[in-house]
C-alpha cells in the first residue's frame, strides 16, 4: 500500500508447495500492502526461497498446521505476527484486482467497521465460474487488527468483534485462480476428504444407505441443477461431478471406519470358518 495510504494494511496468506503462485502474489501485492506474512506449512518446493528473495516486506512463519486446529490455526498465526492496522486474508492462488484495492483504499480510513466482506470470482480448469455455487462465496477476510479470529478447522470462518453490525460490504471482486490443473484438484481433494469425515466421525454421525447414496445425488442436483452449474459448461459438469463424488467418498470413508473389520479379526474368521463364510 503507497506510503501516504494510512491505515496500515498487512497481507497473510497460507501457503504450502506454492513455488508456481508465489511470484504472481508478490507481484499483485508489492506496493499495495505494507507487508505480506506468508504461513508456511512445511514447504519443500522453492516457495520460501522465493519470498525471502523478495525483499524485507515479505516475512515467513513456519508453522505446520496440525490436526486440531487445521487452517484456523495456520490463518491466526499469520495474524499474531501482522503489524498492520487491517489484515487481508488471502490465498496464493488469489489476486486482489484494481476495483477492489481502489475499494479497500477508500473503505478503511476513518471507518468505524471492525471487518468489510467482499466477493470472489473463482476460477476452475482456468475459467471463471459464475454458477453452480462458485458465485456464493462472500466472506469478512478483511478485518481490523485485534478484532478478529479465525475459527473452523477445515471450512474456516472469520469471528468478527461485534458480530454482522460491524461489518461492511464491499462491491468489487477478489480473483481465485484455483488449482493448475484437475489432477491437483483431486489430490488436493484427498487431504479435505479425510478431514470432513474424521469431523463426521468424532461428531457421532452414523452413516448409512440414504447418507452413500442419496446425499451426493442430491448435491449434484443443487450444484448442476439448482445453482445453474450447467451455465457454465463441461468445467460446470466437471466441478458438479467432482463436489457429488468428493460428499460419497466422505461417508464411505465414515462407513469403513464405523463398520471396519480389522485384518486381525478376518484371519481369526478364516481359520474358524474357511475362507468364503
Amino acid at each position: 500500500m503507497p506510503r501516504e495510504l494510512r491505515p496500515s494494511l498487512s497481507a497473510v496468506a497460507i501457503m504450502r508447495n506454492e513455488a508456481a503462485n508465489l511470484p504472481g502474489l508478490l507481484r499483485n501485492l508489492s506496493g499495495r500492502v505494507n507487508e505480506l506474512v506468508l504461513v508456511d506449512d512445511g514447504s519443500t518446493d522453492d516457495s520460501v526461497n522465493i519470498a525471502r528473495k523478495a525483499g524485507d516486506w515479505v516475512r515467513v512463519v513456519p508453522h505446520r498446521m496440525d490436526d486440531l486446529q487445521g487452517f484456523a490455526g495456520q490463518r491466526n498465526a499469520g495474524l499474531a505476527v501482522a503489524t498492520g492496522d487491517w489484515v487481508l486474508h488471502m490465498d496464493c492462488d488469489e489476486r486482489l484486482s484494481d476495483d477492489l484495492f481502489d475499494e479497500i483504499s477508500c473503505a478503511l480510513p476513518g471507518t468505524l467497521r471492525n471487518a468489510f466482506r467482499y466477493r470472489r470470482l473463482n476460477y476452475f480448469l482456468h475459467r471463471p465460474m459464475h454458477y453452480g455455487g462458485w458465485n456464493s462465496w462472500n466472506r469478512p477476510q478483511l478485518a481490523r487488527r485485534g478484532a478478529h479470529r479465525f475459527e473452523g478447522r477445515i471450512h474456516e470462518a472469520c469471528v468478527v468483534d461485534g458480530g454482522d453490525s460491524a461489518i461492511g460490504q464491499l462491491s468489487a471482486m477478489m480473483h481465485h485462480f484455483n488449482d493448475p490443473d484437475l489432477a491437483y484438484r483431486f489430490s488436493k481433494s484427498a487431504r479435505y476428504v479425510e478431514m470432513e469425515a474424521d469431523r463426521l466421525r468424532e461428531a457421532g454421525r452414523r452413516m448409512g444407505l440414504m447418507d452413500l447414496s442419496v446425499a451426493p445425488v442430491m448435491i449434484w442436483i443443487k450444484k448442476y441443477i439448482l445453482q445453474r452449474g450447467l451455465l457454465d459448461g463441461i468445467p460446470g459438469l466437471i466441478a458438479a461431478i467432482h463436489s457429488a463424488t468428493a460428499e460419497f467418498r466422505i461417508r464411505a470413508l465414515v462407513w469403513d471406519q464405523q463398520n471396519r473389520i480389522e485384518r486381525g479379526e478376518l484371519e481369526d474368521r478364516f481359520r474358524r470358518t474357511g475362507p468364503g463364510k
